[in-house]
């Protein structure tokens, strides 16, 4: 969680109480959470293979007419670990935006890093595409660009560096997946899988890269400069003088 200079203990009691106060995160953790029970409940992932594939995210799927995909796919996980990291990582971040920001520009980034998330996999990943992964960095971008100077606790870098990294990261596994065929980058992808860690091409790069764009987007949109009255008065003062 990012944290200011006046200490982390303090930050974290205070993020701890944000948590509770946070009715929009909350909600959208009980969805996912309900969801992957009534999965769970039903006989898992694989019996529930049909849904999957009319409600996860592909690029055959949206061709061909399933545009509900885009978002849909947000709501379903592939299992408990992910469906429980994703709900975490919502209470954590998102009840910062909340307090933040407020609670509905929570969702609307929440819905632009599903939204956006989901365009960047059509266009960069392959295979389909299930989880709130993209929205999820959408938050985290918003918040290291609404506060670059903050700190990760209990990382020792700065938000900004901690939101270069992230796209910076997700930006490489997108490139090098072989199965862009990507001139260059496609080598160092095959190397990766010869190493025995082509499991990396199982997360969905190419969503995390969009969501998180559009957590930074969002951002650079709310801290615009402002036109206001004061503002218009001093450069008319400006022009006159000159």
């Amino acid at each position: 969680m990012l944290t200011s200079s006046s200490g982390p203990v303090t930050s974290v009691g205070s993020h701890i109480r944000q948590i509770f106060r946070s009715p929009v995160s909350w909600a959208c953790v009980v969805v996912i959470l309900g969801i992957q029970t009534i999965v769970s409940i039903g006989g898992g992932p694989d019996a529930w293979a049909p849904s999957f594939v009319n409600l996860g995210l592909s690029r055959e799927g949206f061709l061909s007419g399933k545009i509900w995909q885009i978002v849909s796919y947000g709501f379903l996980h592939g299992g408990w670990w992910h469906a429980g990291l994703n709900a975490m990582f919502l209470l954590v971040i998102g009840s910062r935006i909340e307090y933040i920001a407020g609670r509905a520009t929570m969702l609307v980034v929440l819905l632009a890093g599903i939204l956006v998330g989901g365009v960047f996999h059509l266009l960069l990943g392959d295979g389909l595409l299930v989880g709130i992964s993209g929205a999820c960095l959408a938050l985290l971008l918003l918040l290291t660009t609404l506060s670059p100077e903050s700190r990760m606790f209990p990382l020792p870098i700065s938000g900004k560096s901690l939101g270069l990294g992230i796209l910076l990261a997700a930006l490489l596994f997108t490139l090098v997946n072989p199965t862009l065929k990507l001139p260059g980058f496609a080598g160092i992808g095959e190397i990766l899988i010869e190493q025995g860690i082509g499991s990396l091409f199982q997360l969905g790069h190419a969503c995390h890269l969009g969501g998180g764009l559009a957590g930074w987007l969002c951002g650079r949109w709310i801290l615009r400069p402002r036109v206001t009255l004061d503002r218009l008065r001093r450069e008319r003062a400006r022009r006159e003088a000159d």
